[in-house]
């Protein structure tokens, strides 16, 4: 089985005045190999975000921290 990685974002939206979130998010196609699902990111308002202390997805029942490196996102498991 291979690393959970993101295959290709669908939709990503940068935040305005006036709505409740706090910083981008978006729809994501995310892979392990085998499965493929899309899901949405968490974590993008302050309600969420004090869940895991960060922006975050949830695939296969497990948690992964959404991280931006160098213009790229990349996914990490959260233990």
């Amino acid at each position: 089985m291979e690393k959970v990685r993101i295959k290709k974002v669908i939709s990503w939206t940068i935040p305005y005045f006036g709505n409740r979130h706090t910083i981008p998010y978006g729809k994501l196609l995310v892979t392990d190999g085998e499965t493929e699902k899309i899901v949405s990111t968490k974590g993008d308002t302050l309600e969420t975000y004090s869940r895991y202390g960060c922006q975050y997805i949830t695939f296969n029942r497990k948690p992964y921290m959404l991280k931006h490196i160098n213009n790229k996102l990349e996914l990490e498991p959260i233990n």
